[in-house]
């Protein structure tokens, strides 16, 4: 005679179409790569820049010292994306391989030129460009987390998105120096914000 196997109840069918849509959910998030971090440290990155930005231009420090924090930050924060970068990406190979380093590539590029058009920007418009500088960088970040949201259908990225963008927004009609302000705290506060958001979720 034959036992019958017991059944546990994790091995019951869902109840409901809603409850088998929770679990596929829940497998999901699992399965998605932790990019919590990446919100964390370019959050902490942008607000460290607004602040140094904002006391050289209260002339608390020399305006050096603010190219130099904003340096040392932003490649400490480009060495710090490809060590996780290249650790989330272990093992995957072929489609998605390539979005990856597409995606990857596209955010330089977009960095990039922004960098130049603000180099042109600073040069040709004297003062008054140069206070657009951190609205034209901010505002291109919000665009570019705009169209990741609607690509992935994420609600929370596309929301970040909008709410970068009115940062940007914000930050072009303020003046100088509670722009730099605006844009590390709104900004690097609403990275901040969506990271703590993504490690939560997990």
């Amino acid at each position: 005679m034959t036992d019958r196997p017991s059944t546990d109840i994790d091995d019951e069918p869902p109840a409901s179409a809603a409850d088998a849509m929770a679990i596929i959910q829940s497998e999901q998030a699992r399965q998605e790569p932790n990019i919590g971090p990446y919100f964390l440290l370019w959050g902490a990155a942008w607000v460290f820049i607004g602040l140094a930005w904002f006391g050289a231009e209260s002339e608390v420090w020399a305006p050096d010292v603010a190219g130099i924090t904003t340096g040392v930050l932003v490649l400490a924060g480009c060495a710090v994306s490809a060590v996780l970068g290249a650790r989330m990406g272990r093992g995957v190979a072929g489609p998605s391989s390539r979005f990856g380093a597409m995606y990857g590539f596209g955010w330089f590029a977009a960095m990039a030129g922004t960098g130049a058009l603000a180099a042109v920007l600073a040069t040709t418009a004297g003062e008054a460009g140069a206070d657009l500088i951190p609205a034209l960088f901010v505002f291109v970040v919000g665009v570019m987390y705009t169209v990741t949201g609607a690509f992935h259908r994420c609600i929370p990225d596309y929301a970040l998105g909008l709410v970068v963008q009115a940062v940007a927004v914000t930050t072009a009609f303020t003046p100088g120096p509670w722009n730099t302000l605006v844009m590390g705290i709104g900004g690097g506060g609403a990275l901040v914000a969506m990271g703590i958001y993504r490690g939560v979720r997990r």
